[in-house]
């Protein structure tokens, strides 16, 4: 029996969260465009503060070396140093800044959406994960939960809020203009098995991990290059160099590429040992629903290039001279995968495990 009123109550909470994270990604889009702004204008008082000195050393020099540069003028220094991570970008304890807000709006909006996700499990009572619509409000739960557990202890890590919270919105507007569908009870093929509960929650982690993986592997390339193309312009002389103008000062203000990659590995290995429980679970399910392990069905076979791809980017991860960009470039055609899994094979492959006419 399906309890509408809880589904109702559902669909609304799910609702509310879209525009809960819609504003925490303005809040973390305004901290970040802030910061861009005070390190564009600290590198603007840099250079001003350079030219000055240089003036006031040609008139030194002019009248005959008798006068002093004044205290903070010459060109080295704190104050001719290019801005970086200072303190005036490290508000006080206590100060109610951008981010902090945006991150209480996220940690709300998680808890809403973790709400709408129960109950609709409580309105269908069973699994909350059955289609695509639910599969999906289930796993950008699963991601959010994941990134606010991540910075709650390493607060560096809430700058990677826009781009973790832009996704997750993707997918919702996505399940819910495209792929909701109406509270039901179980399809026959999936009842009376405990295995839903095992094999699609295990599932359900793995694709969160993949997703929230995929967005520290793309910021790590981008944070990369960055690094590289600043490095190149120091060398080749420049005492303030900027790259991509204010995208780069918001890079500016993201962990190091080394740092994103060492995440995106703990993640994606996390997200490894899913895919393949995922894998296996899957395979025992098939034996005791269709009497084989393996029957070339394409949502086993894309399933199994994930975790293939995933396997060759550990692998590869793992031994000298493969790292960086080669491996975060790795680490994405695996999350292709995973869209291509979800989406494609879905929705458009016909299959046994296909969701056609979602």
């Amino acid at each position: 029996m399906i309890n509408e009123q809880l589904a109702e109550i559902s669909n609304l909470a799910l609702v509310v969260t879209i525009v809960l994270y819609v504003l925490a990604l303005i809040g973390f889009a305004a901290d970040l465009a802030s910061t861009s702004q005070r390190r564009s204008d600290a590198r603007l008082a840099a250079l001003e503060r350079q030219e000055a000195s240089r003036s006031l050393q040609g008139a030194s020099v002019g009248a005959g070396g008798a006068g002093t540069l004044p205290a903070g003028a010459g060109g080295t220094g704190a104050s001719a140093a290019v801005p970086g991570i200072t303190g005036e970008d490290r508000p006080s304890s206590g100060t109610m800044t951008a981010q902090r807000f945006a991150f209480l709006l996220a940690g709300a909006a998680t808890v809403l959406h973790a709400l709408g996700v129960i109950t609709r499990a409580l309105a269908t009572q069973r699994v909350p994960w059955a289609n695509m619509y639910e599969f999906a409000t289930t796993s950008t739960a699963v991601v959010m939960l994941a990134f606010l557990v991540f910075s709650i202890k390493r607060t560096e890590l809430r700058a990677l809020g826009t781009f973790v919270i832009g996704p997750v919105l993707l997918v919702l507007l996505l399940a819910q203009t495209f792929w909701i569908v109406p509270a039901a009870e179980l399809t026959p093929s999936l009842q009376n098995s405990h295995w839903i509960y095992i094999h699609i929650s295990v599932a359900v982690i793995a694709t969160a991990l993949s997703i929230l993986g995929a967005v520290v592997a793309s910021l790590q390339l981008l944070q990369a290059r960055h690094e590289r193309a600043l490095v190149e312009k120091v060398d080749a002389g420049e005492e303030h160099p900027e790259h991509w103008g204010r995208f780069g000062h918001v890079l500016d203000r993201l962990p190091s590429s080394t740092v994103l990659e060492s995440l995106s590995f703990r993640i994606h290995s996390v997200a490894f040992v899913c895919w393949t429980f995922t894998l296996i679970f899957g395979a025992i399910w098939a034996r005791e629903a269709w009497g084989r392990f393996w029957g070339w069905d394409p949502k086993e076979v894309w399933t199994f290039i994930i975790w293939v791809i995933y396997a060759a980017y550990l692998h590869a991860r793992a031994t000298g001279g493969f790292r960086g960009s080669r491996a975060a470039g790795l680490a994405l055609a695996g999350f292709v995968a995973v869209v291509f899994n979800y989406t494609i094979v879905n929705t458009v492959i016909n299959g046994l495990h296909s969701y056609s006419g979602l």
